[in-house]
């Protein structure tokens, strides 16, 4: 499926100890991919210096991006036009909250961003399942930070021993948000692929990068006792069709996508009475943006659907993503299915 131009922004929180900043560095060595990083409180962050450093509010080269402090809206989106410049070519923009920062807030922010070369990519909450009660009782409070979250990190699984109080920390979590994909990371290792697009042409695997450390072989990957890692990859089901899409069926779809779908992609055409139209859909566990896109007057129609997750039923799910599209004789949109999609336009 062809890339869009817009860079999708991570926001990556958790309480200082979590293991966030683990996370971060095993995400920026397992990617391979062009990385914007912004960091929030920066003195509180003790980030890799092989992979990030640089000084606060000086923009400087880092993992293929760069690296800035914000403070204010402003400045948030003052380093997102740092890092939208074309010549950085970035795959994705990660800011790293600080241990104290409210996730809505944080979300709000990005949301209501001014800069159009950025959209929303997800929220990633890490949570140590070793030390909710320690956390929670320093005041941390798991209801509100899972509450926006896309995705739970759950860290340092390997060294919990009661089973049943994971079962209840996960419990917890449907509860306060059943939307929201819980993947267990105990050594701060997971799939970067769920997140990011880079390497789709690459020759290695892009989901089997995430299993190495730095000074390993990719595939080779072991965990600090020299045990091999055992980690679910992302899977993903394609529809191509050649056609336009049911602009109501897709936005409901986007909206409300199978529980084991946390990402969905389309590059779509939408016929109206006044010719076809292109857009580009992005959903992250149902937050939807669409961009319009420009396409060529003599152009067939075409369509690419792309649900991304864990553990999918992949006929449903294809014959889910096939129902979206339209066959040749079906009458153009009107304005008002065309709303029901265009009404998360940016």
């Amino acid at each position: 499926m062809p890339r869009t131009a817009r860079i999708p922004v991570l926001i990556l929180t958790g309480y200082l100890g979590a293991g966030k900043t683990t996370v971060l560095n095993r995400f920026l060595a397992a990617s391979g991919a062009p990385i914007g990083v912004i960091i929030n409180d920066f003195g509180d962050v003790n980030v890799d210096a092989a992979l990030v450093a640089g000084q606060v509010d000086e923009p400087v080269s880092v993992a293929g991006g760069c690296l800035c402090c914000i403070s204010d809206p402003a400045q948030l989106d003052q380093a997102f036009k740092k890092l939208t410049r074309p010549d950085l070519r970035l795959d994705a923009i990660v800011i790293e909250g600080s241990g104290v920062a409210e996730p809505p807030a944080l979300l709000r922010l990005v949301m209501d961003s001014r800069v159009p070369q950025v959209r929303f990519g997800g929220l990633i909450e890490v949570v140590d399942a070793a030390h909710v009660p320690q956390a929670e009782a320093a005041g941390w409070d798991l209801e509100q930070h899972v509450r926006a979250a896309a995705v739970v990190l759950l860290t340092k699984t390997d060294v919990v021993t009661d089973p049943g109080s994971r079962k209840a920390l996960e419990a917890r979590i449907h509860r306060a948000n059943p939307h929201a994909m819980i993947i267990e990371a105990p050594h701060g290792v997971f799939d970067p692929a769920l997140f990011v697009d880079a390497g789709e042409s690459e020759e290695f695997d892009f989901g089997q990068l995430a299993l190495w450390n730095p000074g390993e072989t990719p595939g080779e990957s072991h965990s600090e006792h020299g045990h091999p890692h055992h980690h679910v990859h992302h899977q993903s089901v394609t529809v191509e069709h050649d056609g336009a899409v049911d602009p109501v069926a897709l936005s409901e779809f986007a909206l409300d996508p199978p529980e084991s779908v946390y990402r969905v992609k389309a590059l779509v055409d939408v016929s109206t009475s006044s010719g076809p139209q292109r857009f580009a859909v992005h959903s992250v566990a149902g937050y939807v943006t669409v961009e319009a896109m420009t396409r060529g007057q003599e152009e067939p129609l075409a369509s690419s659907l792309v649900a991304i997750g864990l553990e999918l039923d992949r006929a449903d799910l294809h014959a889910r993503l096939a129902s979206v599209c339209l066959p040749t004789t079906a009458p153009p949109a009107s304005a008002a299915q065309l709303r029901r999609l265009t009404r998360f336009r940016t």
